[in-house]
């Protein structure tokens, strides 16, 4: 169909309404109504191009506020469909082809109908008295139509007492004027390590990723665990962009740039640690985008289980490979 905002759709429109006009009037008409039509065609037109202009200057706005307002708009629908259990309301504002990472699950969950089938349990068990709240701390176009974002969230039981808290960094896909989630992935926050509950927990795998882009993303996550498990801090901030943010659970804050990530990670270094990684899924959204996820694995040194769960980041890639614009992993939370 042409875009009647094109210049071929303008032509086509008054063709059209000429057609009609020498059809209804008669010859002698003819003459003195063309002028009209020609003003009316030229009104049309004008109409058409001062709405287009307007569509155009929205879709061009790529600035972090209009971002943020579009979060913050997602995130209201989001906590409203989640305080009336609308399971079906909730599948809806994420993608046909989704992907929903949530420390309350071991493995992801794939598509709107699977997801709005996981709300419906969720809402008629542990969370079915809470509601929710998100706040966004960051957000911003990585295209014209690929938004990210990164914040906290709390739940709340019909006391008002906060039950569980954490992060999150989401992909989003603009549609008109409203995101569609792309890829969620949150989890609570875990400053003191592991729950020992979920640690008792027997740990569930899924199928590690072999399709396309497969090379890209495992070579990524394992320079990440070799860079981890040797100590070099350095070449773990090197695989963040210059302005990457890290929102992983057990620092309970999200770290902006590549230098407070650095500082953070030789804070919060334990000796004895080693890390295993394994992606799960890898998407190139186009424009240079792409996100994955998998899980991950902590050992102490003596080869015990200390810790698993799951990630979900997003990458730009690049000539150097992928760098991350949001890595967001978390232990496992549920029971």
């Amino acid at each position: 169909m042409d875009n009647p905002c094109s210049l071929l759709g303008l032509i086509k429109i008054r063709r059209t309404l000429e057609r009609k006009f020498y059809y209804i009037n008669p010859l002698k008409m003819r003459i003195i109504m063309k002028y009209d039509l020609k003003s009316v065609c030229l009104a049309a037109c004008l109409t058409l191009l001062f709405s287009c202009s307007d569509q155009a200057q929205q879709n061009s706005d790529q600035s972090n506020s209009r971002a943020l307002t579009l979060v913050d708009n997602y995130s209201e629908s989001f906590s409203a469909n989640w305080a009336s259990k609308n399971a079906e309301a909730m599948g809806n504002l994420y993608a046909e082809d989704a992907v929903r990472i949530v420390s309350t699950r071991q493995t992801p969950e794939y598509g709107r109908e699977a997801i709005t089938a996981q709300f419906e349990e969720d809402f008629g068990g542990n969370f079915d008295t809470t509601e929710i709240q998100a706040t966004t701390s960051k957000a911003k176009f990585l295209s014209s139509e690929i938004v990210v974002a990164t914040g906290t969230y709390s739940v709340t039981d019909n006391a008002g007492r906060v039950i569980n808290q954490g992060l999150w960094g989401n992909a989003f896909k603009l549609e008109g004027d409203t995101l569609t989630m792309l890829m969620e992935s949150a989890g609570d926050s875990t400053p003191d390590g592991m729950r020992q509950a979920s640690l008792s927990t027997p740990e569930v795998t899924d199928q590690p990723y072999e399709g396309p882009g497969a090379n890209l993303v495992n070579d990524g996550v394992s320079a990440y665990v070799l860079n981890t498990n040797t100590g070099n801090f350095s070449g773990v901030a090197d695989l963040f962009m210059p302005e990457g943010i890290q929102a992983v659970s057990n620092n309970n804050r999200i770290i902006f740039g590549r230098d407070d990530i650095l500082e953070a990670i030789n804070q919060n270094a334990v000796a004895g640690i080693e890390l295993d990684a394994w992606s799960y899924g890898y998407r190139d959204l186009g424009n240079s985008i792409a996100i994955g996820w998998g899980g991950y694995r902590q050992l102490d040194d003596s080869g015990a289980l200390i810790g698993y769960g799951l990630w979900g980041n997003i990458w730009e890639i690049t000539t150097d490979g992928l760098k991350l614009v949001i890595e967001r992993a978390g232990a496992f939370s549920g029971e």
